[in-house]
């Protein structure tokens, strides 16, 4: 039996119909369970919010913060995670003088000082026990010098507290805010002095201090932060003695963003397949990139210059050598900080090199393996101890 022509269109325009009543179900079913979501979004949040409130206000002083901010010595912004943060450093006793220093009048501030920490946007702060608890004796503060900043790690922020010690070194006070409180932050090992007065964030992931041990030795100590310990544990160490050891110092610092390299990355089977194709372990561009492109995107570098007649520009973790006249990276060398490994290592993983030497001008060893159009040259000092990673196109 065949359909008249207006039973067809009369089927169609049915089906049609179904088909969009249909879809409002759905699309009325998907909108009340995304309402439901954010409903148990909000609760949790409000349940969060009331369980652990920003700031703890119980059995502490409070001051208003219109009034901190006209009267404290320092301020800044602070992190804990999501919640957001003033903190305020003061001293109800603060007295200030002026230090002359080579001709040079600086007005220091010395007093009993004490933290107050208020949510961002509150007109309350609340004084912290973590600085009350370092002792008796006033802190000395100098404005003109960087002696108390925010540190910030993601979405955590330490506040740094220095004071002067004795041959430029100062005494290093961290803390954190946890569970809206300000506490102290510790670290694993012994750490009581650093030289000068910065600290540097690497990464967002840790941070690295510099020392000076006697005239002539230089300790880069990088750490990593253990949220629930509330400590700073040591990752990695590195000593540089004499020349090289102050040369390094003067690089970290002339910029924030410069660091010593420290050990990152770890050797495998397949350092050689990855060379065979230009592919340097620990960065992204392979030799044959235009060094243009690589410091348009990477424009903090520590130097530029040319070495035995060719134009390198060296990062902390990488320097790249190139064609003078079309920029093309042709060579890479990596610290061998950031590997931490000898030679006896490099020939168990790697097997028997292509070629080895000793360059007595400078005592240092080498190891030399194939990978194809590429080679890759290992580096060592005396004790065989790796210095530097060279990857070259042959």
């Amino acid at each position: 039996m065949f359909l008249t022509y207006w039973e067809i269109l009369m089927r169609n325009y049915l089906y049609i119909l179904a088909l969009i009543m249909l879809s409002g179900i759905l699309a009325a079913c998907v909108s009340e369970t995304n309402t439901s979501n954010e409903i148990e979004k909000k609760q949790q949040k409000l349940s969060t919010t009331v369980n652990q409130p920003a700031v703890i206000s119980e059995k502490k002083e409070k001051k208003d913060t219109v009034w901190l901010k006209e009267k404290s010595l320092y301020q800044f912004e602070a992190y804990d995670g999501s919640y957001e943060y003033t903190v305020f450093l003061y001293a109800e006793d603060e007295q200030s003088s002026f230090n002359e220093n080579l001709g040079v009048k600086n007005q220091v501030y010395t007093g009993h000082y004490s933290i107050y920490l208020a949510e961002k946007d509150s007109t309350i702060a609340y004084k912290q026990e973590a600085l009350d608890e370092e002792g008796t004796t006033p802190f000395i503060f100098n404005p003109s010098l960087n002696q108390v900043y925010p540190l910030n790690l993601g979405n955590k922020t330490f506040i740094t507290i220095l004071q002067p010690s004795e041959n430029e070194n100062s005494k290093l006070l961290l803390f954190a805010i946890k569970d809206g409180e300000i506490k102290k932050v510790h670290f694993s090992e012994d750490l009581t002095t650093i030289f000068g007065y910065e600290i540097k964030s690497i990464y967002q992931k840790y941070i690295q201090t510099a020392h000076l041990q006697g005239d002539q030795e230089w300790r880069f100590i990088t750490w990593e932060f253990d949220e629930k310990a509330m400590t700073f544990k040591k990752k990695d160490e590195s000593t540089l003695k004499g020349e090289n050891g102050e040369k390094w110092y003067e690089r970290w610092s002339e910029k924030s963003e410069i660091y010593y390299p420290f050990q990152n990355l770890e050797l495998s089977s397949d350092v050689i397949e990855k060379a065979k194709q230009g592919l340097p372990i620990g960065s992204p561009y392979p030799i044959g990139t235009n060094i243009a492109n690589i410091k348009k995107t990477e424009p903090i570098f520590i130097e530029e210059g040319i070495d035995a007649g060719t134009p390198y520009v060296m990062y902390p973790e990488i320097t790249y050598y190139y064609e003078k006249t079309t920029g093309i990276v042709t060579a890479v060398s990596i610290p061998g900080e950031r590997v931490k490994t000898s030679l006896k290592m490099i020939k168990s993983l790697f097997g028997e090199p292509e070629e080895e030497g000793y360059d007595q001008l400078n005592g240092e060893k080498r190891v030399i393996y194939n990978a194809d159009k590429y080679a890759i040259k290992f580096l060592a000092d005396a004790n065989e101890e790796v210095r530097s990673i060279y990857l070259w196109k042959k």
